[in-house]
This record gives C-alpha cells, structure tokens and sequence, in this order.
C-alpha cells in the first residue's frame, strides 16, 4: 500500500483544489479523484480531514451565567450528547443555579457543539420570556422552564436524526462515532477518578406545563441548526 500520509495528504491537496473551484466542472472533476482515491484505499472524510488538526480527544469547560442557567445546562448537553460527546455539570447547593459545564469529546465534535449552542441558547432564552403564565394557573418560571424542556429536546432529537442520516451513508464513519463516544466517556470516568468525583444523573419533581412544552419543543423544531456552517461535508456514500 502506498504511504498513508502521503496519500491522505494528496487527497486533501485535491480536495482543496475542489473548493476554490467548487460549482466548476474542473471543481467536480477534482472531488471525483479525491473521491476516488479515498474509496480505493478505504478513507472516510474524517480520515483525512483530521490529518494536522488536533482531533483529539479535549475537555472543555463552560461558564454559565444569567436567567435559567439549568435550562441552558440542559440546551448544551442536548446539543453534547447528540454529537458524540458527555461531561458532567456543578450546580450551587441547595439550588438550580448552574454555575459551570464541563464536556468532554473530540475536537471537532466540540466545535459543532459550540458552534449550535451559541446561536441556539438566544434563540430558547427569547422564545421563553415571550411566554405569559397559563390558563392552566402554572407560574410564569414553570412555563417558562416547560417550554425550554421542550425546545432543547426537540433539538437533541433533530441532531440525533441527522447524525443517523449521515452515518448511514457509510458504515466505516458509523463506527467511527460510536469509538468517539466511547472515548469521550472515558475521559470523563477517568477525570472522575482521578479527582474523586461521584457523578450522578440529574433527577426533578418540578411542576410541568404541557402547552409551554409543545411550545418550546415546535420552536425547537423550527430553529435553524447550522448545520451547512457548523458541519463538513457529509461522510462519503462507499
């Protein structure tokens, strides 16, 4: 077999050559070579495209401030969980106040999950405050909260579904994600351990407000999910 990184590295000069031409017949003409040569050698896109990136397993921390910090706790780790990564979350005592979320995942994985999680946190926060209390005589912090349950989950289940589209189109980069899953939860176990943190799931009595969350979980349905700008090119149909 011909050297493996000069071979990657042949391809990714070709696919460059295809994005500053892309849309011109010569632009298809260099993805079909590239594309070529990655199905000869049996080479996914992230093969080659993490070559000189780093794609390594990182943690990640995040400050989280202002209003219904546990609701934006929960948008990113919807958001996580949907794109291969995990981590874990410190909430100040005897409170629902989230005061910082740690993740754990491969870099390019981190990156999606910033990339979504900065532009949909506004999008939930504005959505939640334009809601009013209820006929149902819920508090306007029960409704508010049912709707942003809502619109996280509904935008933990989209990324999952889309995620599963792309994985289908290549068995090889399905696996791919299921080892990146499984090493990002080792890095939290291991991180855990080290430092003698006893993790445990996060469990709520609160009140719920079904309207609100319908709500929520429509408007999660009809945000925008970056995906084009947050994603590469979908993993190679071979």
């Amino acid at each position: 077999m011909k050297d493996i990184h000069k071979l990657k590295a042949r391809v990714q000069k070709l696919l460059r050559q295809a994005a500053d031409r892309e849309g011109t017949p010569e632009g298809d003409s260099f993805y079909a070579k590239a594309f070529d040569l990655m199905a000869a050698y049996g080479l996914s896109e992230r093969d080659v495209t993490s070559i000189g990136q780093g794609n390594t397993i990182e943690r990640r921390t995040y400050d989280i401030s202002g209003a219904y910090t546990d609701m934006q706790a929960k948008l990113l780790f919807a958001i996580a969980d949907s794109l291969h990564c995990t981590g874990f979350y410190n909430r100040a005592f005897n409170s629902t106040r989230v005061k910082q979320a740690t993740l754990f995942g491969h870099t390019d994985h981190l990156a999606r999950v910033d990339a979504l999680y900065s532009l949909l946190v506004p999008v939930m926060m504005a959505g939640a405050r334009r809601l009013h209390a209820t006929h149902l005589g819920e508090s306007i912090i029960v409704t508010r909260r049912s709707y942003m349950t809502g619109f996280a989950t509904r935008i933990g289940q989209r990324l999952a579904q889309s995620e599963r589209r792309v994985t289908d189109t290549s068995q090889a980069y399905a696996l791919a994600l299921i080892d990146d899953a499984e090493q990002a939860r080792n890095a939290l176990a291991d991180f855990a351990a080290d430092r003698g943190l006893h993790l445990h799931a996060d469990t709520s009595k609160r009140s719920f407000d079904p309207d609100a969350y319908r709500q929520g979980h429509e408007a999660g349905d009809a945000s925008d999910i970056g995906q084009q700008r947050v994603r590469a090119r979908p993993a190679l149909p071979f």
